[in-house]
Parts: structure tokens; C-alpha cells; sequence
């Protein structure tokens, strides 16, 4: 049957045709969607240079790049069973390859491709030009037939219309080319991943001819915002206007409705096959001889400390200290590599079950709604089982942490590791161990490396290095110097060459100030955004040196602001900033909602050093608990629904005696007498959550007196909750 309207179906794909256009008219462009993937991982995921284990590891200041649960990522393209990525790590913008089956889609599957078929007769362009090229076979112009199939793999906007570059067989023989969207029907199965481009928020409507719009619990309309992704159904065209049929989630509650299909288009991935066939770097021959490399002075002593210990000096100091046997076995497998490297217990003298019952408080420890079930608390005012729903305690989508995972986090034998262990570093300095040299070790690829600035004090001019400045400023803020440089270089270097506009000085309103540590730059909606926030910042008061009108004032000042507020009053380990088990404000004065935060910010860590140098010493101070189980927590996994509430409950035609109320949570029983000529009833009844499953509903046969019946309604996760009904006959 003919198509009595055109039909408009708007791809997008993540890559330019490898076509050369030249001589187009009008606007000519190569319209972008990108596919956004969530991390899902069990710990880190490495980040490799080529699809595959064969290829190195990503390195980023020197230190592999690892990739944490639930960070996302921009697809750029899929090679087989990896996928192309790009992110930003750090304040750099990195792009490698990651397996496939660690990452997931809000829109739960990504295409290379997709599949249309022809609504008439059309010709095929061989390029964009305005010269208007046509492929041909056998010196005759390729005319498609109608209801013929073509693969979809981009798109172009050119002479005020959308084309597909698209791929076909005629007579036996694949081409490449394109063709006017417009002709082209796309096929959409059990949907197809999209995003919406607009400017501005569309409105998802449920009739878009009478303008009814889709409206959340609160009665407010569902609005799809620039950047969200949904999974588009169908088209279907209201008073000459093409709209696509989405599913889309907002605040975790999915909607289904129609919108204007203008701004929207389709997500592709590039497909890559084609470079699978490259070697691996490891294999690629140099083409210039590599500039020689300084030597890392391996056999040079650090300043101030002795030989290392061996092995057993080492495990009998530990045992003397009071680490327990399994710290002792990971602490060894550090020394071996790290032998400068100190650990100090930090006995907290508190009982695990203690602390953990008053981390577990609802709203202290929080993570992100997109994690699975078992990372999520089901307590009261964490979950709401009349709703299904998890309440967020910041924003709309942080909420309580599980017992768990507080559990998982909180256990520090989880992360003894090159990365984890930096979680523990003592961020206090220790001026025995802590040199300029160690500094300019972790300054190394950044534009402060073993380089000086000028400033003026008292009138004259001083000349000095950042090293330099950065131990000064350890000794009077009482910080470590290690991580005073690691801080500033993870908040403001950009690349071995650059560094942010917050150190520049020339920031417009804000010329001759400097925030190192971009201490204050928040968000917000005043003029310049968070640079111009911590600039202001730097600028007013007069406390810390401020204002930071030159560089020394700005590191020196802010280490001071940095050690007053936590790390001189104990709290001095990215662990002690997050779960205060101090004895000042315990379980209280915690720097972070995120419960993943002193983990994730020791994987900044170790990028921000780059390559530690063996014989730089270190000091971390690992928490030990009274009582703690036998072996490391678990990292919580899996789980499904917990959900096994009814939202309603009756028979029909009757009424209980005490009528049931959304939230009964089954210690409740519902009575009803009925007469004698009464010989049945039919118990209804619907589910909170639609994972669990119920049963004892339908037509119940009574007998005279008494009957009991149950409906029992079982979680997805397999608990079972009963709620009793007595109906007397008489």
C-alpha cells in the first residue's frame, strides 16, 4: 500500500563520514549523538590502547588508567567485543578501550547500524557535492525499487534536508552512497536507542493532536531534557508533524509518550572492525629514534632514612605494632615493591559492629541511585515500600548506602593495593621523610616541574621554585607536601604544557589572583561559573594571606585553609575525612556524602603522582577495628527487588471491617461477616512492585463460620510477606 505522507526518521552517529565533501550548498554538517555508557564493574576496570588484552594499558602522568563503577563515558565506537571510549580523567580528556560487557546503556542496547527500507523508486548520490554525482552500475544511474533494504550508518543535514549514507546490494554487487531520508522507513523493532539534541526541553505528550501532555506523580509535565536518552518505538504523524513514540526514565520512574521528532535522532556506534587487523603498539616499529631517558636513580638512598628493612624485620615490626595477620600479608607484598614505604596502625579502639551500626544511619552515607539493589538501603526513610521508591538525600539522585556496602567501604583490608592504600596516606607532613626532591617527583609532567616563578614581597622581587614554595608551605599548614602538589596538580594542570585559568592571572575582573587548590569554586549561575567563584574567593577576606594576589600567597595560603579544617584536628586520611572515627565529632564532620568518594579520590591520587619512585617514602595510617569478621567484606553484588507490599486489597462487593491502608505491612488481619445465602467471595488485590509476584487472589468457597485465607505476596529478591483475611459466614 503507498505512504500517503512522508516519512522522516532522523539518524545520528558518532562519527564523520571518511567521504570528502567539497562545494556543498548551504548549511552541510554531520549531525552527533553521542552514547553515553555506565561503568559496571566489580572494583576497576583497566582502560587499554587497542581492542584488546594483547594491546598496554592506557597511562596517564605515568600511572594506568583505571576506570570506577558507575563513571560514564562517551562510546565513540565498537570493535568487536570492545568499545572505543572517550572520557575525562583528572582535567584531561583521555580516549581508550574498554570490554564491551563492562559497560551499560540507559537505553540498554547500542547499534553500528541500522535497517530501513525504500517508500519509492529513488536514486542514489554518490557524494554531497553540488554537482549531484549518482552511483552507477554499468554506466547506468542505480535506481533502488521500492520496499528495497539499505543499512544504515550516518547522517548528513545538507541542501536544507537529512541524508543517510547508507549501504545496499544491487544486482549482486554492494555499494555505498546516499539517500534522501525522507524515502527511507526505518524498521524499529522492540525499539532503537535515541537522544534528544534540542535546545531547549520537549514536552512528551500522550495525544499530541489534542496536546495532552504525560504528567509525573506531583502532576507536572514530563519534560525531555537536551541530552537524554530513551528508547524510541515507533513514528507516527499528528497534523503534519512527524513524532517519535519514546520510553524514557525520569527520577527513576519510566514514561511513555510522543515528541516532536525534530531534534531527535537515533544513537549509532562507528563500527571499527576495520581496525581490528592493526597491530598492537607493543608490535608497531618507531619511526624515530626515541630521545634518551633520564635514569631513575635506583640505587640512591632516600634522604633521612636508612637501609629498608628486610621481610622478616619488616613483618615483625608490623605484628609488634599491632597489625593483624591479614594486614600483614598484603602490607608485605607492598614493602617488597615499596621498601621506604610506612604503615602506622591507627587504633581506632572502637568495636566494627559499633562503628558500622552508626555509619549505617540513614542519610549519612550515600551513593548513587543507578546502583544495584544490594548497594542500596531498604531502612526506614532510606526506602519507601508503599511506593517502591528509594529516597534521595542529595538531589534526586543520591541516596543511602546499604549496610553492605558501608560495610565493604568501610573495611580497610578491601584496600591494601598500589591504588587503594592512598586512601590511607597521612596527609600530614613528615619532615624526616618529605623532600623538595620527592615533590618535584610528583611535579614531574606538569608545567611546574623543577621550574621557578616570581613574585613580589616587601618590594622586592623573589625568584623561587613551586617545589620550593610547596615545602614552606608544608611546614606551616603542617600538611604533607605530597599532597599538597598531587592536590593542585589533579585540580588545575591540564597537560604537561598548560594549566587552568585559575592560576593564569589574567582572568577578566579577577587579573593578579590565583587559586592553586581552586578552593570555593563552586557551580552556580553567576558570570564566569566556578573559576570565577573561587577567584572571588581568593580575591576577599583576609584570612589564609588572602587575597592571593601572587603565587606563594595562594599555595601557602590555601595549605593553611586545607590543614586547618581537617587534617589538624585527626583527620588526616582521605578514610578519616569520609567515616570520622576520630574522638572529635565522631561519625559527624564527614567531608563527603559519597560513600565511594576516598576510594575514587585515591585512584586520583596515583594518577596525580604518576610514577612513584620505589625509594620515595610514604607514611599511611590504616584504621584497625575491635572484632571485625574473619575475613574481608564482601563487595556487594546482584540483588533484585526487595518489594513484597500490596498496594491494594479487597472483596468485591464487600467492605472489611477495618478498611486496609496503603502501607500495611502484613501484622494486620481483615475481617467481614457475610450472610448465609453468601456462598463465595472474590479477593482482589494489586502489587506494590511489579518484580514480585502474589497469590491467593480469585474466588474463595465458603463454609459456614470461619474461613481464613491468605494473599501472599513474594519479592523479586524471594521474601515472602502474608496478609490475613477472616470472612465469617453465618
Amino acid at each position: 500500500m503507498p505512504l500517503k505522507k512522508k516519512r522522516y526518521v532522523f539518524i545520528i552517529v558518532t562519527v564523520f563520514c571518511v567521504l570528502l565533501m567539497s562545494g556543498i550548498t548551504g548549511r552541510h554538517e554531520t549531525l552527533q549523538a553521542e552514547g553515553i555508557g555506565v561503568v559496571s564493574v566489580k572494583g576497576y576496570l583497566n582502560v587499554r590502547t587497542g581492542p584488546g588484552t594483547y594491546y598496554s594499558k592506557l597511562k596517564s602522568g605515568g600511572t594506568g588508567v583505571v576506570l570506577s563503577d558507575g563513571q560514564r563515558v562517551t562510546v565513540i565506537g565498537k570493535n568487536g567485543g570492545w568499545y572505543h571510549v572517550k572520557f575525562t580523567q583528572n582535567s584531561k580528556s583521555l580516549n581508550g578501550y574498554v570490554k564491551s560487557s563492562y559497560l551499560k546503556f540507559k537505553t540498554g542496547k547500542t547499534y553500528s547500524s541500522i535497517v530501513g527500507y525504500t517508500v519509492s523508486e529513488i536514486n542514489v548520490r554518490k557524494n554531497m557535492d553540488t554537482s549531484k554525482v549518482y552511483l552507477t552500475h554499468d554506466n547506468e544511474k542505480i535506481k533502488l525499487p521500492v520496499k528495497k533494504k539499505v543499512r544504515i550508518y550516518s547522517e548528513k543535514y545538507s541542501e536544507k534536508k537529512r541524508w543517510y549514507y547508507a549501504e545496499f546490494v544491487y544486482e549482486g554487487t554492494s555499494y555505498k552512497g546516499y539517500v534522501e531520508a525522507d524515502e527511507i522507513e526505518v524498521t524499529y523493532g522492540t525499539g532503537l536507542p535515541g537522544m534528544s539534541k534540542s535546545s531547549t526541553a520537549l514536552t512528551l505528550y500522550k495525544d499530541p493532536s489534542k496536546k495532552t501532555t504525560v504528567t509525573n506523580a506531583s502532576g507536572k509535565n514530563v519534560l525531555v531534557q537536551k541530552g537524554a536518552q530513551f528508547v524510541i518505538t515507533e513514528q507516527k504523524f499528528f497534523d503534519e508533524k512527524k513524532y517519535f513514540c519514546i520510553k524514557v526514565i525520569s527520577s527513576n520512574v519510566t514514561y511513555k509518550g510522543y515528541v516532536l521528532a525534530d531534534n531527535v535522532y537515533f544513537q549509532l556506534v562507528r563500527d571499527e572492525k576495520a581496525a581490528a587487523t592493526a597491530k598492537p603498539e607493543e608490535t608497531a616499529k618507531p619511526t624515530a629514534t626515541p630521545e634518551p631517558t633520564e635514569k631513575p636513580a635506583e640505587t640512591e638512598k632516600p634522604a633521612g632514612t636508612s637501609e629498608p628493612e628486610t621481610a622478616a624485620e619488616f613483618k615483625k615490626d608490623l605484628e609488634k605494632n599491632g597489625f593483624p595477620d591479614d594486614y600483614i600479608t598484603e602490607l608485605l607484598k607492598l614493602h617488597e615493591k615499596y621498601p621506604y614505604w610506612q604503615f602506622k596502625p591507627y587504633k581506632t579502639g572502637l568495636k566494627w559492629s559499633d562503628v558500622i551500626k552508626n555509619e549505617s544511619k540513614v542519610g549519612l552515607n550515600l551513593l548513587s541511585i543507578n546502583k544495584s539493589y544490594a548497594w542500596k538501603s531498604t531502612a526506614a526513610k532510606a526506602y519507601d515500600w508503599k511506593t517502591d521508591k528509594y529516597i534521595p538525600y542529595d538531589g534526586s539522585t543520591w541516596v543511602t548506602a546499604s549496610q553492605k556496602a558501608v560495610k565493604y567501604y568501610m573495611d580497610p583490608r578491601n584496600f591494601l593495593d598500589e591504588r587503594g592504600i592512598f586512601q590511607f596516606e597521612s596527609l600530614e607532613y613528615q619532615s624526616d621523610s618529605q623532600t623538595q626532591s620527592g615533590v618535584e617527583n610528583i611535579l614531574n609532567n606538569t608545567p611546574m616541574h623543577n621550574k621557578k616563578y616570581t613574585y613580589t614581597s616587601d618590594g622586592k622581587t623573589v625568584s623561587v621554585k613551586y617545589s620550593k614554595t610547596f615545602m614552606t608551605a608544608a611546614k606551616k599548614s603542617k600538611v604533607s607536601p605530597y599532597h599538597l602538589a598531587s592536590r593542585v596538580k589533579q585540580e588545575v594542570v591540564i597537560s604537561a604544557v598548560k594549566m587552568s585559568s585559575s592560576v593564569s592571572g589574567t582572568v577578566s575582573g579577577y587579573k593578579g589572583i590565583y587559586n592553586f587548590y581552586n578552593i570555593g569554586a563552586n557551580n552556580s549561575v553567576v558570570a564566569g561559573g566556578a573559576v570565577a567563584n573561587g577567584l572571588r574567593w581568593a580575591k576577599t577576606g583576609n584570612t589564609y594571606l588572602r587575597p592571593w594576589n601572587n603565587r606563594y600567597k595562594s599555595i601557602v595560603g590555601g595549605a593553611q585553609y586545607i590543614g586547618k579544617n581537617y587534617i589538624n584536628i585527626g583527620q588526616n586520611t582521605l578514610y578519616l575525612e569520609k567515616f570520622n572515627v576520630t574522638s572529635k565529632n565522631r561519625y559527624n564532620h564527614q567531608y563527603m556524602g559519597n560513600i565511594e568518594a576516598p576510594n575514587n579520590e585515591a585512584t586520583k591520587t596515583v594518577a596525580a603522582y604518576g610514577a612513584i619512585d620505589k625509594n620515595m617514602p610514604m607514611v599511611f595510617s590504616i584504621p584497625i577495628y575491635e572484632d571485625m569478621p574473619d575475613k574481608p567484606c564482601d563487595v556487594p553484588s546482584g540483588g533484585k527487588n526487595p518489594n513484597n507490599y500490596l498496594k491494594t486489597l479487597y472483596i468485591k462487593d464487600y467492605a472489611f471491617d477495618s478498611k486496609f491502608v496503603l502501607g500495611d505491612n502484613g501484622t494486620k488481619t481483615y475481617t467481614l461477616t457475610v450472610n448465609n445465602s453468601v456462598a463465595s467471595v472474590k479477593i482482589c488485590a494489586t502489587k506494590v512492585s511489579k518484580y514480585s509476584t502474589m497469590t491467593g487472589t480469585g474466588v474463595k468457597n465458603l463454609q459456614v463460620g470461619e474461613n481464613t485465607f491468605y494473599v501472599k505476596v513474594k519479592s523479586e529478591s524471594g521474601k515472602t510477606r502474608k496478609y490475613k483475611i477472616i470472612v465469617t459466614r453465618k
